[in-house]
């Protein structure tokens, strides 16, 4: 190409026989500090280039001499006569000047291209792919591109100076968004997309492509720089984990995904009708949103230490849902790590087993209790009946009669007390809320069963405030105050029942008081355990139909010595919400 010094742009240019100066614009003497042309022509322009970058900027210009290549770009530092070194890129190719074969290379000044004063040398120390190509010549052949672009793409600086950028594209590259990086340059507009592109071995990879339009301070747009940035990894990661959120979307476990640090990133639909918390509400927070209090600390310091070592952690713990409602979950926690083994996301799966686990255990104890007091109840008849048989119509045979019915009357009773309790079990979940004002209903046909008992009410609870499972809490409340007053040995049982709202508002606690002699140990042994024995069981099934009501509410049911004689049971019972929706 000829090129004579009226078709030489603004642009600082230097021509050069070789190394040797023969030309230089004013642009060129301007940046370099040079006050007069004659005082460089016939001078090397080596010289202008530091030592460190000398070899490399003399092997570039002894290949664009060759014609070997169009162009060649070069990050170097460069002085004048009185000035300190620049870091600048130096874009040589082969020309002709006054009928000569020669040089052109031209200086491009990175500090004041760029906004952020990004120099050659940090361009070309940058891990990112960094390209300039020339906004004023046909296509926009690139002018410079870094190591970090060599490196991304597999092409040498010969293969890409000079060209476009679209050499990368292939097969699997997607029109959009080349038309979108179109339209950025064509509008001289700042554009990112994310394209696959092919290294030159042909491999594909996801590349991050951004531009951005560099002015003058006229707003003339002079070049496009451009970063490319591997992204195959995150990609991958992005598919993996859209095709997991997609199977975990439809699986009846609760799935969710916390990083590294256990705070959560995803969470499932079943994880939003489990546990009441909406996945806006839930990501970005803390599994121990759902934490019960059921576990104690060092529960979770076990948990943490295993997880964080890559190990999974099994367990089944009782979570809380956000209406306070507790519930068993059997919970499984599996550590993703990233090729290098570092732990990157965990992946908790929970089985909910509240409902396996309340129903195995009603099972379990009213066979039990069923056989224990229908065999001795049986045995009863059994020595009542050889008594008649064996004496007349005396006293003691009425006596004898008089305690078959007696015992007649309580497998009668128990039975409706079963059946009772099997109905409400298996509509527990059609039950309405109910106004805690009932309780006083509750109260009231107890002191209609019992007037020699003085039963007290202290109701310390606003207004509209309403209970999950009206039933079912009636029958907690039912089995509580029977207790109190059937089994008390005092000729005027005493029994308090206060309920009040807890300071967070999610639950009431409703304590009972009596003066009895209170619950055998064995009887809450049996229920804090989970499970009877021949040595460790009760004598009916009061307390557990208490426990399990509890349970069902999504409550729970503590006992407490109320010295100096009887005891202290304590239901905290979530609340429900009104037809306002208020609690």
């Amino acid at each position: 190409m000829g090129v004579t010094e009226g078709s030489i742009t603004t642009k600082p240019v230097i021509i050069h026989n070789e190394t040797t100066i023969v030309y230089a614009n004013p642009a060129s003497l301007s940046l370099l500090g040079i006050e007069s042309h004659e005082s460089i022509l016939g001078t090397s322009i080596l010289d202008l280039v530091t030592q460190s970058d000398r070899d490399s900027f003399a092997r570039q210009c002894e290949q664009v001499s060759q014609k070997d290549v169009p162009s060649l770009g070069l990050g170097v530092s460069v002085t004048g006569v009185e000035t300190e070194p620049e870091h600048l890129i130096a874009v040589s190719s082969p020309v002709e000047w006054d009928g000569s074969d020669c040089i052109q290379t031209r200086l491009i000044d990175t500090n004041a291209l760029l906004p952020s004063g990004l120099s050659a040398d940090t361009m070309d120390s940058t891990p990112v792919g960094i390209s300039i190509a020339d906004a004023s010549l046909n296509d926009n052949p690139h002018l410079y591109v870094n190591d970090g672009f060599v490196e991304l793409t597999g092409y040498p600086r010969e293969e890409v100076l000079g060209r476009n950028c679209r050499f990368l594209q292939g097969p699997e590259t997607k029109e959009e968004p080349v038309a979108e990086l179109r339209r950025g340059i064509t509008n001289a507009e700042p554009v990112t997309v994310e394209l696959r592109n092919y290294r030159k071995d042909g491999s594909m990879f996801w590349n991050r492509v951004s531009v951005s339009p560099i002015t003058t301070e006229n707003g003339e747009v002079t070049y496009f720089l451009g970063f490319q940035e591997d992204i195959s990894a995150r990609k991958a990661y992005e598919q993996e984990k859209e095709l997991f959120e997609l199977q975990a979307d439809n699986v009846d476990e609760v799935v969710f995904i916390t990083d590294s640090t256990g705070t959560i990133e995803y969470v499932n639909p079943q994880f939003e009708r489990k546990t009441g918390y909406s996945a806006q509400e839930a990501i970005g927070k803390n599994p121990r949103l759902l934490k019960s209090g059921e576990q104690d600390a060092t529960f979770y310091e076990e948990l943490w230490e295993t997880i964080t070592t890559g190990e999974v952690w099994e367990s089944e713990i009782t979570n809380k849902r956000k209406s306070g409602e507790r519930y068993q979950v059997h919970q499984r926690i599996v550590p993703v790590t990233n090729p290098n083994g570092d732990i990157t996301h965990f992946v908790a799966i929970e089985e909910d087993i509240t409902e396996s686990k309340f129903i195995d255990e009603i099972l379990d104890v009213m066979d039990r209790v069923l056989r224990h007091n229908v065999r001795s109840s049986l045995q009863a008849i059994e020595g009542y009946t050889d008594v008649l048989e064996q004496q007349g119509m005396d006293s003691d045979r009425q006596d004898a009669l008089e305690a078959i019915r007696q015992q007649t009357m309580k497998l009668d009773e128990m039975s409706e007390r079963v059946r009772r309790i099997r109905e409400l079990f298996q509509h527990r979940n059609e039950q309405h809320t109910l106004p805690i004002e009932i309780i006083s209903d509750f109260a009231q046909e107890h002191r209609d069963r019992h007037p020699e008992a003085d039963i007290e009410l202290s109701l310390e609870v606003p207004e509209g405030v309403e209970i999950c499972n009206g039933s079912l809490l009636e029958l907690a409340i039912d089995e509580a105050l029977e207790n109190a007053i059937s089994h008390n040995d005092s000729p005027h049982p005493h029994v308090s029942v206060m309920v009040q709202q807890l300071v967070d508002e999610s639950a009431v606690l409703i304590t009972i008081a009596d003066n009895g002699p209170g619950i055998p140990e064995n009887e809450w042994t049996a229920v804090t355990s989970g499970r009877e024995t021949p040595l460790v069981h009760g004598t009916g099934i009061g307390v557990w139909t208490m426990y399990w009501t509890l349970t069902a509410l999504g409550g729970t049911m503590e006992l407490v010595e109320n010295g100096p004689q009887g005891s202290i049971i304590e239901f905290q019972v979530p609340l429900g919400h009104n037809e306002s929706g208020h609690q």
